[in-house]
């Protein structure tokens, strides 16, 4: 598993290619259509982002949590049109999460078998 600095993504939504990057060292968040910035922001310090944005003319909601597991999910006023905008950021924080709560499980139960 290589170290990714971008991780990127693209998807069809509302009949125009998207492309979504996440930037792990600036946490800078973007949504690109085929040549004009969507959205772009820093997340830094804030771990849920809720933000109306328009692709195509149309209205949609980013949602974006990332304080222990990562969820950038889109939705419009009736359903969730893209359910992880980006998989594999997604499917790194789980596993990082179940590493950690497995060491810190063996890490207990080492401290109460030593007593």
């Amino acid at each position: 598993m290589a170290f990714e600095r971008i991780h990127k993504q693209t998807h069809i939504i509302a009949g125009t290619t998207v492309r979504v990057c996440y930037d792990r060292f600036t946490s800078r968040f973007e949504i690109k259509s085929e040549s004009e910035v969507i959205y772009s922001s820093l997340l830094l310090f804030l771990p849920i982002k809720n933000v109306d944005i328009s692709i195509n003319k149309q209205k949609f909601t980013l949602k974006i949590r990332w304080f222990i597991l990562w969820q950038s999910t889109l939705v419009n006023s009736t359903e969730v049109v893209v359910s992880e905008l980006l998989y594999r950021r997604r499917k790194k924080s789980i596993n990082l999460f179940i590493y950690f709560m497995l060491i810190s499980s063996i890490k207990i139960a080492i401290g109460l078998t030593a007593q």
